[in-house]
């Protein structure tokens, strides 16, 4: 069982599978940091439509309830963190802060043309984090 489990979740995939198995890493005393990355791009588009990053905040806040509700469903405890940034560098640096023992990733089936030239998040954080990494297909 782990204390301190790092969750990376994206608002637009269900996260169903990754948070049964974060279920089954957890104990009693365990803590679960759900964190979301807004990425650079989307903070620029949301700030050209006229859309205040702190309302940007709010939405992808309400975009992880689904998560929250599962978390409290499994009873388990759980923090919240959005922040702005490259998705895959914002997750190595958490992960490698030293305050969790391991870090949950859904997988995504990117695009093709994407994934070739700008890898999936995931791979990426599974080379460069110093902690282990669980991801969920």
């Amino acid at each position: 069982m782990f204390k301190n489990i790092l969750l990376g979740v994206d608002t637009t995939l269900k996260n169903e599978k990754a948070l049964k198995e974060v279920s089954k890493l957890a104990g009693k005393d365990t803590v679960v940091t759900i964190m979301n990355t807004i990425s650079e791009q989307d903070a620029q588009a949301s700030i050209k439509s006229g859309v205040h990053l702190d309302k940007l905040v709010e939405k992808r806040s309400e975009g992880l309830e689904s998560t929250r509700n599962a978390l409290e469903e499994y009873g388990i405890k759980y923090d919240e963190i959005i922040v702005r940034g490259n998705p895959k560098e914002q997750l190595v640096k958490e992960a490698n802060s030293g305050k969790y023992e391991i870090i949950v990733l859904s997988n995504r089936r990117a695009e093709e043309k994407k994934k070739f030239v700008l890898g999936s998040v995931s791979h990426k954080v599974a080379k460069r984090a110093s902690i282990p990494v669980l991801i969920v297909k």
